[in-house]
Formats: C-alpha cells, structure tokens, sequence
C-alpha cells in the first residue's frame, strides 16, 4: 500500500514537473505581471518610508545637481556614489527636472519604486535564464523565480520602506548569470560594478579573482584583475577626495549601534545591550570595531583558504555566495534588505530543497522583524525590546550560516561540472522519477 502511494506521488510529480517545464516561461510572464499589479498597487497607497523620501531622493538629487551629498547629514547617505548617481539618473529619465518640493517628493517616489518594479522582473528573469544554462528544468528552474517576485520579505516589505538596494539586485544577478555561463570577465565586471553599488560584495570579488586565478592561471587572469580593481578602486577610493565621504560610509559601519541594540538585527546586538544589561559590561566602540574587524577577517580569510584549495570543486555562484555571506554574517547593522543580496546567488544555484529551507527562515526573519519594530497588529510586545531584538538577530543569523551550511556540506563530494551538480536539486531524489512519454 505504501509503495504504490510512492510510486504514485512520484508519478504524479513528475506529470507537474513535465507540465511546468513545459509552460514554465509562461508561467513565470503570469507570476511577474500578477505580482507586478499587487505591488503597484502598494505603491499608489504608501509613500516609500523615510529612507527614499529624507535620505536617497534629496542625496540623489543633490549629486545631480552637482553638488556634493556628503557635505551635510552625512550618515544619511552611507553609500558609495553610484548608488546615488542611479537613483539621480532614475528621477532624471521619470520625473524630468522637477524640482523636490513638499509637493514634490510622492511623486518622485512613486516612480523611484515604479522604476523597482522592472528591477525585480529582471532578477526573476535573470535566475530563471542562470538555471536553464545550468541544465535545471522543470520546478527547480522556476521556484526561485517565482520565491524572489512572491516572498512578502523579498516582494512587498521593500516597497513599504523602499530601500535603493533593488536597484542594485539586477548588477549582482547578471554577474552571477554571466560568470555560470563562462563569461568571466563581464561576470567579474558587473561584480566590481554591484560593489561600487552597495558595499556588500566587497568580499565576493576578490574571492572570485583568486577562483579565476586558481582555475585559469594568472596571466590568463590578469585582465580582468586589472579592470575589477580599477573599477573597485574609481568607486570606492577615488570618491574619498569628497568631504564627508569617508566619514559618512566608514563612520555608518563603525557606529556603535543606533538605538542601544534596538535599530538592527545584527548578532553584535550582544556586544550593543546583551552585555550591557545582563552583565554590565559596556565596551568602548573601539573595541566593538575590533570585534567586527576581527571576525570579518577570520571568516574572509577562512573562505580565502578553501577557494583557494578547492577551486577545482566550487563553482561561481558558490564563491559568489560565499563571499556575500561572511561579509554579511558579522556585519554591525543588518536588514532584510541585506540579506536578500546573499539570497540571489543562493536562488541561482538550483538547490530546489536548500533555497526553500532558507526563504522560510527569511520570511520568518523579516516577520519577527515587524514585531520588534512594534507595527501592528503586535502579538508580542516584548519582540521590541533589546532582547527582542536580539532574539530576531539570531534568526538573521540563522539564515546565513544555514545558507552557507548548505554550500560548505558540498564541496567535499566530487561533482561533475554543472550536469549533477544542477540535476541533484530535484525534490526527491531518492527514488526514480518515471519518465512521462506523449503518445
């Protein structure tokens, strides 16, 4: 009775699996304008939270106008310059030269946000056309697609408080579908590019310069270390002639933590109020550096270590993701809209069974979130307080060990290139699937 119930699931799936690799493209041009409507629909009815209207709107406009954005209120622009100038640019090609006024300001973020929602449609595009050149068909190709448009914490959060991020997400999911298909070069650019975007590849890239390097050799290498340097070195160095830019990138992630352990979800949360609180031990903010210098550092040189002795075995994507994780997994102030920067190379990587694991606990994250920030309704009152917060931070933090877990568990085994490696993500694999033949 029980293997006849198996051998019917197992047909039954692979009638669904058969049908949806069929109808797949379809099914995901439905998935995009379905979602596309509900979050424009959202944005006629919210105005885009205070991040977009007090600081990346009026720095953005600043930087287009010529003027310097970090000459005031610095730490209300702690990014590199790019992401300004493309938001700038954004309000320059939909808003025309509308000055910001009172008046202003809902519709230029109106179509700040209108311009993410063609954002998100590329990244789904993007991992559904990384997948198919990783020969995943059927579910695996199209889940993570349809997770990245439908995933309330991916999907609809940010366009309540819009963070520019989404529009840094396409830069990162291009690199990553460019170095699948071989394309190191334009890989490693767009990846340099995405750094110079939002800092939070800055350990992906170097890690996959040493990958190309182990595989490829150097001199085969070379141009594109030169280039993703140089690149590195424009957006990042080069803008520190700016005054206030240094203090105002360095100075964010060098803060104490705003709020007392109650501003982010990060696990130094522990330093910012557990210690305080419990044990009464306040450290200096020097010291909270040193903390996080050092374990960024243990964590980069540890994924230095085995990129560099199991280049052979890793693939881009993992490298990628690995890169992302260690920065993101000590980092002092974390948001969902972070950790979504991990989730696009973990969404590419056609582990059907591992994205889910980690898009649930994402989810369950950024719920948890809403509840330390006390938005109603609020069924626990005690999530915004500092142990709240603390305990929320620990399920960010779950989210990145488990995805990078998932990636480390891997790399023992010795996999052929791209055909297991992309085949092994079917939902049950214990069991042969029956092949389904037209007649």
């Amino acid at each position: 009775m029980l293997e006849s119930l198996e051998l019917f699931w197992h047909r039954s799936f692979a009638t669904l699996d058969s049908l949806v690799d069929k109808y797949s493209p379809l099914i995901l041009g439905g998935v995009i304008a379905l979602t596309t409507f509900q979050k424009l629909t959202l944005i006629l009815h919210t105005d885009g939270g205070g991040d977009l209207l007090g600081a990346d709107i009026p720095k953005s406009m600043m930087l287009m106008a010529g003027q310097n954005p970090y000459s005031s209120s610095p730490w209300a622009s702690p990014y590199p310059p790019l992401l300004l100038a493309i938001v700038g640019s954004v309000i320059r090609v939909t808003s025309g030269s509308i000055m910001l006024t009172p008046e202003t300001i809902d519709l230029i973020s109106r179509n700040v946000r209108m311009a993410g929602l063609l954002a998100d449609a590329i990244v789904a595009l993007l991992v559904f056309l990384a997948l198919r050149a990783k020969r995943v068909s059927g579910l695996p190709a199209l889940v993570p697609s349809v997770l990245f448009l439908t995933l309330p914490s991916i999907s609809l959060s940010p366009y309540y408080w819009f963070n520019s991020d989404v529009l840094g997400y396409p830069i990162l999911a291009g690199s990553v579908l460019a170095l699948i298909a071989g394309r190191y070069f334009v890989g490693s650019v767009l990846l340099a590019t995405a750094t110079i975007f939002k800092i939070h590849p800055i350990l992906a890239t170097p890690l996959v310069l040493v990958w190309l390097v182990r595989r490829y050799g150097f001199s085969k290498s070379l141009p594109t270390v030169i280039t993703t340097g140089s690149i590195l070195s424009f957006g990042l160095v080069a803008p520190a002639i700016l005054p206030g830019y240094l203090g105002s990138v360095l100075g964010f992630n060098l803060s104490s933590g705003f709020g007392g352990g109650t501003s982010s979800f990060t696990t130094m949360n522990l330093l910012y109020a557990i210690f305080p609180s419990v044990f009464h031990l306040s450290l200096l903010t020097s010291v909270e550096n040193q903390v996080w210098l050092a374990a960024t550092a243990a964590l980069f040189v540890a994924a230095l270590g085995i990129v560099w002795a199991r280049a052979r075995e890793l693939n881009p994507v993992d490298v990628v993701a690995i890169g992302l994780l260690v920065w993101l997994i000590p980092l002092r102030q974390i948001y969902t809209h972070y950790l979504v920067w991990a989730i696009v190379p973990i969404l590419m990587r056609g582990r059907l069974r591992q994205t889910l694991m980690v898009g649930a606990l994402l989810e369950l994250a950024n719920t948890m979130s809403s509840w330390s920030w006390d938005l109603p309704p609020d069924p626990f009152p005690v999530m915004a307080t500092a142990y709240g917060f603390f305990v929320t931070s620990l399920v960010y933090f779950s989210v990145s060990v488990t995805a990078l877990v998932f990636i480390l568990r891997e790399m023992g085994a010795r996999r052929q290139p791209d055909t297991r490696d992309d085949n092994s993500s079917v939902l049950l694999s214990r069991y042969p699937i029956p092949t389904i033949r037209s007649t």
